[in-house]
This record gives C-alpha cells, structure tokens and sequence, in this order.
C-alpha cells in the first residue's frame, strides 16, 4: 500500500482519485456501497459489505494535467520582460489501496491508505514574468484509515473509523527581484511537515431490494506544521497551524433493470475554514493565503453488464471550485469549477496465478473540463505590485484497478 503527492484534481488540492471502478462513473454512487471495497474512502460503512475472508482493492491513476498560466499585466506600468506564459502541470500516479476481513456475520474489519490532500506544481520555465508569485509548489499526504464496519440491523450498516496522515509542504519561490523580470531574484525555501488524527463515520442503508443509500463523513485534522525557511544567509524554524477541511459525502445506487444501474453522488467539502494562515517565524505579511469558499460536487453514472464478464460504464460531473474570485486563485492552484466526462469497464478474471480468487480488473478514462479564470495577486512581501492575468487548464486521467479476494 501506497501513497504520493498529486496534482490537485478536486477543488482546492483535494485529490478524488482514490478508486478505478468509481472513476468510470465520475464517482457518482460512490459512497453508496456494495460495489467495491474502495467506496470505503467515502463511507466507512461501506465496508460491511464484503463476503468472507479477506479483500482486496487497489487502483492507480495517471495524472496528465495542462495548466497555463498567463501574466497580462502589473500594477504601477511596470513591463513584462519574461515569458508570459508557463505550464504548471506535472504529471503524477496517484495510488490507493484497501483491505477488509469479515470477522463475523455482522463485524469487519478493515483499512485504507490513500493520499486524500495533494499538490505539485513547477513552471516549465523560470524565465516567466510571474516569477515572484512562486515557483515549485508541492503537497504531500499518506492518510490510514483502520476502520469497523457493523450490521446493526439487516440492511443497515454502520462504520467509524480514525484517520492517521502525515503532511508535508514545500514551496520555492523568488525573492528580491524585480518585478516582471525573471533570473534576477533569489531562491527561498520553504518546508514542514506534520502527523495530525482525524476520524470517519458512515451509515449506509438498503431499504428494498437493488436499492443501496450511503453517508460518509471524513472530519477535518488539524496539523501544527512546523520547519524551516532557508533563503541567503536566513534560516530560521517556522511553524504554521492548518486544519484541512472536512467532507461530506450523500450516494445512492439504483437498480433501473437486469444488469443496469444508476448512480449519483452530492458533495460537500468545507473549505471555507481556510483562510489566512500565519506563518511564525518570519514576519508579516508572511502567510498562507487562501480565504476561499465551500466546494460542491454532483455527478450522476450508470452501469451496464455487457455479459458475465464485462460491465460497462460512463459518468459525468459537475465541481463548483472553493476558488472563484481572481483574489483567490493562485498562480500554483489555477483552479475553477470543472466539468468531469468519464468512462469504464470491468472485467472478470476469476482466480488468477493461484494467488488472486475471484479477480476483477478495472479501467477508467476521465477527461476534466475546466473553466478559464482570472487571478490577481501580490508578492507575499508585500500589498504591491499587483499582479493580474488569466488559467486556462485541463486534465486527462487514465485508471487501472483491481479487486480479489486472498
């Protein structure tokens, strides 16, 4: 089990690819369960569904994002002399894993290692204009989640589970130059990291036959970050205290016909909690700026058995952005809201190799549409010159996957 930095492909840097199979459907139903074991991420409840012994699910995906990021003008007439332009977007492989033993006809036991927070952003080139507003950004998380899942009556489960994540930030950026001319500033440091504990709680309902309903709640975790900023003859220790947000998650499966299902997922993530994050140890206006809003995500999917084997999907989405005024968009996170377009299959292996029983492969392709926006913004050291411009940006993701038992 595995887990690494990402781009970010949820609003804000929340990453959603935590399952192949989900990821065929734009994650609509993906906290409603009895699907696979990775709808767990969503809702712990989830869980309760395997059959005995012991499962398995694991998924990695493939990140190819296109960011562009385009300074058109600076505050006080002062001219661009570097590129205008630069990508941002680096490709990743996300992966996430999870495992489950039924210890009873009502308890299960089981845990998930995913990477739920992460971002990695570097220009293409230094000798861009908006070189002071930052250069390499970078998010790294491991969260594991030990879970319980219960049946505390027939076609109702509960689940709880207690979040385990390890954080670490970095960001690169200039210094000391002058405005809208690249290679003439120096290079600072900064960097910490952080073990905080959260906790999950689920429920998920089966209120008549081919009908299956989740809720899945993973609370925010605080982290006192601390760590260092080195820049030319400077290092002091920094600390920083951040609470990432908390998600709440409503899916539901319908069965629609003999091997045809619907599915649908409302999301919402409090963002909003973000807002100006001191950084002690360096002096003001030294800080995280975020200061954003709350993100919402809907998709809707369906399934289709094609045969024994084969089942087909597709799915689509829509991601209101926590970023959504040009104050709030940084050069690093060029986000808006999206537009999610995806497709997969499944198909059977039976047992395979003699190590893996009742194996399923999984594929997803997902296109990300994004929205252009504006962003302008300042050098941290300072309320001017202002800096402003336009993101244009999108996103191709392929998954892989696969489900067995042990």
């Amino acid at each position: 089990m595995a887990a690494t930095a990402a781009p970010a492909l949820a609003g804000g840097f929340d990453v959603r690819e935590q399952s192949a199979l989900f990821q065929g459907m734009s994650f609509a139903g993906a906290a409603a369960g009895g699907t696979a074991l990775s709808s767990m991420f969503w809702n712990p409840a989830a869980a309760g569904y395997v059959s005995d012994g012991i499962t398995i699910d694991s998924s990695y995906s493939l990140i190819i994002p296109r960011a562009e990021v385009t300074v058109e003008s600076i505050s006080g007439g002062i001219p661009i002399n570097g590129d205008p332009s630069v990508d941002v977007g680096r490709d990743a492989l996300v992966p996430a894993s999870y495992a489950a033993y039924r210890f009873s006809d009502d308890l299960v036991f089981a845990i998930s290692m995913n990477s739920q927070f992460g971002l990695t952003t570097k220009p293409d080139s230094f000798s861009w204009a908006g070189d002071l507003l930052g250069r390499t950004s970078k998010v790294f998380s491991i969260n594991a989640v030990p879970t319980v899942a219960y049946q505390i009556a027939p076609g109702v489960q509960i689940g709880a589970g207690v979040q385990v994540q390890y954080l670490e930030l970095k960001a690169f950026k200039a210094s000391g130059g002058i405005p809208g001319t690249p290679g003439n500033a120096v290079t600072t440091n900064l960097e910490g990291d952080d073990i905080g504990v959260g906790y999950t709680l689920g429920i998920n309902l089966t209120p008549a036959a081919g009908t299956s309903i989740g809720l899945g709640f993973r609370s925010s975790i605080r982290h006192d970050v601390d760590g260092e900023f080195t820049a030319p003859g400077f290092n002091p220790s920094i600390a920083a205290d951040i609470e990432l947000p908390e998600k709440l998650t409503l899916g539901i499966r319908q069965d629609l016909a003999p091997g045809i299902r619907a599915h649908a997922t409302v999301e919402w993530t409090n963002w909003s909690r973000l807002g100006v994050i001191p950084i002690q140890g360096l002096p003001p206006p030294a800080a995280l700026d975020f200061q954003w809003e709350d993100g919402w995500y809907f998709a809707v999917g369906g399934e289709y058995d094609y045969s024994d084997k084969l089942t087909l999907r597709t799915g689509f989405g829509y991601e209101i952005s926590p970023i959504r005024e040009p104050s709030q968009r940084l050069v690093q996170l060029p986000d808006n809201d999206r537009y999610w377009l995806s497709a997969g299959a499944s198909y059977e292996l039976g047992d395979f190799m003699g190590l893996l029983k009742d194996a399923k492969v999984d594929a997803a392709y997902t296109h990300i549409f994004v929205e252009e926006g504006d962003f302008s913004r300042h050098p941290s050291g300072g309320p001017a010159p202002v800096f402003t411009g336009s993101t244009d940006s999108a996103v191709d993701i392929i998954s892989i996957g696969i489900r067995s038992k042990l």
